[in-house]
């Protein structure tokens, strides 16, 4: 497994912007420092796999690359709803914590 630092640096840089926008946007006061430190680990995690990790087989590369653009926009897009929605915090942590760890499971798996 290598990493690209390059994109790697892109991949935070996004997870900071879209970071800030979900603390802009956020409507709920005691959600918003959740959100946004949450939301911008989530997003980094998933879009640095997809952008900055290639494994050394064709094959498993291409597959979670896939995987984890599917898995980044997945989490991209709950990210967004939840900013513009009223939800309590222990939904938003469930509902946000297991895809995260889902998607880190499995990816994992792919990396093994």
């Amino acid at each position: 497994m290598k990493t690209n630092p390059f994109m790697s640096v892109i991949a935070l840089l996004f997870a900071a912007l879209v970071g800030y926008a979900l603390y802009s946007y956020c409507r709920s006061e005691e959600l918003q420092w959740m959100i946004t430190l949450f939301g911008g680990v989530s997003i980094f995690l998933s879009w640095g796999g997809t952008l900055a990790v290639s494994l050394p087989d064709q094959k498993s590369n291409v597959n979670f690359k896939v995987f984890s653009g599917l898995f980044a926009t997945i989490i991209t897009v709950l990210q967004i709803i939840f900013t513009f929605s009223a939800v309590s915090m222990p939904t938003y942590l469930l509902c946000s914590g297991i895809v995260l760890l889902i998607w880190l499971v499995a990816a994992y798996a792919m990396i093994k």
